[in-house]
Order: C-alpha cells, then sequence, then structure tokens
C-alpha cells in the first residue's frame, strides 16, 4: 500500500499532512475519554450504563485507536476508513437513533455539540484535500 506521499496528484500536501496529525491526536483524545469511561472515571459506574453505551465505548476506542495511528502516516484508504467510520458510528447514530443516546436534557446539547464539530472537522479536511494545500 503506498502511502499518499508518494502520489501526486492526490497526496495530502504540507497543511492536509499536518491537519491529519492534528485529526490523529484528536482520536486519541477521544481514545482516552472512552477509556476513561470504561474505567469509571466518566462520573457514572460504566457498567451501570445502558448497554448501547457500553458497546459504543469498546468501538469506537478501538476504532480512534487504530484510525489515529494510521492518520499519523496516511494512505487514501485511512481516509476514507476515517470518514466511513465518523459518519456511521457518530453522524448517523448521533442522528437518526439520537433517542437512544439521550437520558437527560444535557445530553442533547452534547450530542449536537459533539455533531456540529465533527462535521466542521471533516469540512476543514475536505477544503483542504480539494485546495491540495
Amino acid at each position: 500500500m503506498k502511502s499518499l506521499t508518494g502520489l501526486k496528484s492526490s497526496c495530502p500536501q504540507y497543511w492536509t499532512r499536518i491537519y491529519l496529525r492534528f485529526l490523529a491526536i484528536c482520536l486519541l483524545y477521544g481514545a482516552f475519554v472512552h477509556l476513561g469511561n470504561i474505567v469509571g472515571f466518566g462520573g457514572v459506574v460504566w457498567l451501570e450504563t445502558p448497554l448501547h453505551w457500553r458497546v459504543m465505548d469498546i468501538v469506537l476506542l478501538i476504532f480512534d485507536i487504530l484510525i489515529a495511528i494510521h492518520l499519523w502516516n496516511p494512505s487514501f484508504k485511512t481516509i476514507i476508513a476515517f470518514l466511513v467510520g465518523i459518519f456511521s458510528l457518530q453522524v448517523i447514530p448521533y442522528t437518526v437513533f439520537r433517542q437512544f443516546f439521550i437520558d437527560n436534557p444535557e445530553d442533547v446539547k452534547t450530542l449536537n455539540g459533539l455533531l456540529v464539530t465533527e462535521l466542521f472537522l471533516i469540512t476543514i479536511l475536505f477544503v483542504l484535500i480539494i485546495t491540495k494545500k
């Protein structure tokens, strides 16, 4: 598998590469948040949370770590996996199935903030790729 640095027409340029590393750091932060939830630093006993929250914590922990590692030296497949993962693991569940993720009114604000942030970060990535920066 070729690194994107070897492909002149579709490789991330300097700023895109830096931004992908920034996204990798964001994903590692997300992994620590999910790990914190699992070990009980989330303010709630993890085993007392709904099953779908526990499953999402585990799945997102694995996704965040794997994609963060691969975004450090990205390939086209990694960028696609990142985008598919964000949409399938967060955007779709938190919009289409949002009723399963809201236990109290503050959760609405949290989910909306998360969705806006992720869509903003993805928009920046698309702009960098399209403008070949």
